[in-house]
């Protein structure tokens, strides 16, 4: 379990945080002001010594009075002990006066100043100097108020610990409140009724609980009489949904059974009433609503469309000499020579009529055409050339191919062009392929 900040350790913070934030703007505001004053000030100040004593050093490098300059100068160094370094040099770079004070190298960041001195007759440049300025004031005021500073965050945070400590002692009673409604159990009734005599919040909150929990066992007990009620009627109700259940799930599992069935023999109609029993092909009735579907396609997309009407010869011999069942044989390896032929979900074979076969190729010119002939022709021969059977036949074919465009008439007449193939096939000998032109 996620352990929580308590009440008073929130309020602390929040007063803690609030109260050093402030305390650390005003502190920063402040030092950032006196910093920069501080700084300024001994800036100013290096200035005006340097700006009181260029004129008279000017006018002693300009009547060569080198001993006054230097009495001078080594006075203004003694009356003011923050001169670190005082360097005058005339207009040829050589030192007329040098001054370095012992503490020079001991400054850290010392203000550095420069002058030119020029002759007030002629305004020419006569000499230069130069001053280093002891930064040491502006240090130790700095210092004072760090140290200030954190006496001041030290006393702070006393006080807030102080100020935690009185609230905890405070808000004392408002965590034993919490911790014994933590370990309330409303059935043990195990919470503590003692009620607070004062008239502050604590105790207000305090009473009002009890008040509350005085209710809740109340409230407590009325709803275990009314679950044990309640649950001996659910327990009573669910038996009868579960009888219910039962039966309706055996009912659903019946009906699903039986509209299975009825699907599958649907199925099984469809399947019947679209496909020949003997040889599994298409029969007639698919074959007339396919042509008519694939005539409609071949014209809209001006595709060429091919028909080979198939016929056995001389089927009613092998009736007669080897009997119906044999020639019922015949048809089903025709049946399977000719699906073997094709090869595109497109292209059909169906049972035309007793032994007369019947191929629609969609997309396929005339030349395609007589190429499946050709294969089932020479399909026909080594099935007949094989010894498992004594009986042999052999085909005719007629073809009819045409491209349809919007003048075309309909599919009938393409149908007669493949049946005339055929009569030809025949007249002509039989066992042969015949392409009537459209």
């Amino acid at each position: 379990m996620k352990r929580t900040s308590s009440l008073t350790t929130r309020i602390i913070a929040i007063v803690t945080l609030s109260f050093l934030l402030l305390l650390s703007l005003v502190s920063y505001s402040h030092y950032y002001s006196m910093r920069e004053f501080t700084k300024e000030s001994e800036t100013q100040k290096s200035e005006l010594i340097l700006h009181s004593i260029a004129p008279v050093v000017a006018i002693d490098i300009y009547l060569e009075m080198d001993d006054p300059m230097r009495e001078y100068l080594m006075k203004i160094v003694e009356q003011n002990p923050m001169i670190l370094k005082l360097t005058v040099r005339d207009e040829k770079g050589r030192t007329r006066f040098d001054y370095a004070s012992p503490r020079a190298s001991l400054e850290v960041e010392p203000i550095f100043r420069s002058t030119e001195l020029h002759n007030q007759m002629n305004g020419s440049n006569i000499g230069e100097i130069e001053m280093l300025y002891s930064n040491a004031k502006y240090e130790m005021l700095l210092t004072r108020y760090r140290i200030f500073t954190i006496l001041l965050f030290a006393g702070a945070m006393i006080i807030a610990l102080i100020l935690l400590l009185w609230l905890r002692a405070y808000l004392s009673p408002l965590k034993k409140l919490a911790d014994e409604l933590k370990s309330y159990d409303p059935q043990r009734h195990n919470f503590i009724k003692e009620r607070m005599e004062s008239k502050d919040e604590i105790a207000v909150i305090h009473n009002a609980v009890v008040d509350m929990v005085e209710n809740i066992e109340n409230y407590t007990s009325k709803l275990y009489e009314l679950n044990l009620k309640l649950e001996t009627k659910v327990k009573e109700r669910t038996r009868i949904l579960e009888e219910t259940n039962e039966r309706l799930r055996r009912e659903v599992v019946e009906r699903t059974r039986a509209e299975e069935a009825l699907k599958y023999a649907n199925k099984m109609l469809e399947q019947l009433s679209i496909t020949d029993a003997l040889t599994g092909l298409h029969n007639r009735r698919m074959f007339d609503q396919n042509l008519a579907n694939y005539w409609k396609m071949a014209r809209r997309e001006r595709m060429p469309i091919s028909l080979l009407l198939c016929d056995i010869d001389f089927f009613k011999r092998i009736n007669d000499n080897f009997g119906h069942l044999a020639g019922d044989q015949c048809l089903k390896e025709l049946a399977q020579i000719l699906k073997a032929c094709i090869s595109r979900p497109m292209d059909m074979v169906a049972r035309y009529g007793g032994e007369e076969f019947i191929f629609v190729l969609p997309d396929t010119p005339l030349l395609g055409a007589v190429g499946i002939a050709n294969d089932i022709m020479q399909r026909i021969a080594k099935r007949n050339e094989a010894t498992y059977t004594d009986i042999k036949f052999t085909l005719s074919i007629g073809i009819a191919t045409v491209t349809p465009d919007e003048k075309s008439g309909e599919c009938l007449e393409l149908l007669h062009a493949a049946d005339k193939a055929l009569y030809a096939a025949k007249e002509k000998g039989r066992n042969r392929i015949e392409v009537h032109p459209l």
